[in-house]
């Protein structure tokens, strides 16, 4: 057992992300995109993978309200088809994931600074007490 779950009596079984307010919720979903993006150039996640737990219609629907950068919009789709391009076109995976990262990069360039004083991304959650 590691010692921050040791000390705390944490569990990763429920762990939530929020971000408030237009910039901070992008930044979170462009931050997200980039790890996942790294995880399928390395290999560590499959596109299927990638593709049902973020790459979704869900979170391309979510993007598509007032506000959301052009940008970000425009690589998430993008992410949508990678299992697609894992299947027909494998060879032109990494360019695509590259195509992708450069975007999410762009978008996180663009958005207003992060102000150190935002609300943390990570959930506290009241853990019930063993019984």
């Amino acid at each position: 057992m590691s010692e921050s779950s040791s000390t705390r009596g944490a569990s990763l079984e429920d762990v939530s992300l929020r971000a408030e307010g237009g910039d901070d919720a992008q930044r979170l979903v462009a931050i997200s995109a980039l790890g996942m993006c790294r995880a399928l150039n390395s290999g560590a996640v499959t596109a299927a993978y990638a593709c049902r737990q973020l790459f979704g219609p869900a979170l391309l629907a979510r993007l598509e309200t007032p506000g959301v950068h052009p940008e970000l919009r425009h690589a998430i789709h993008l992410a949508t088809e990678l299992e697609d391009v894992a299947d027909l076109v494998p060879d032109k995976m990494r360019s695509s994931i590259t195509e992708i990262e450069d975007k999410l990069l762009a978008v996180l360039s663009s958005l207003a600074s992060a102000e150190v004083t935002a609300e943390k991304w990570l959930v506290k959650r009241t853990v019930p007490a063993p019984h």
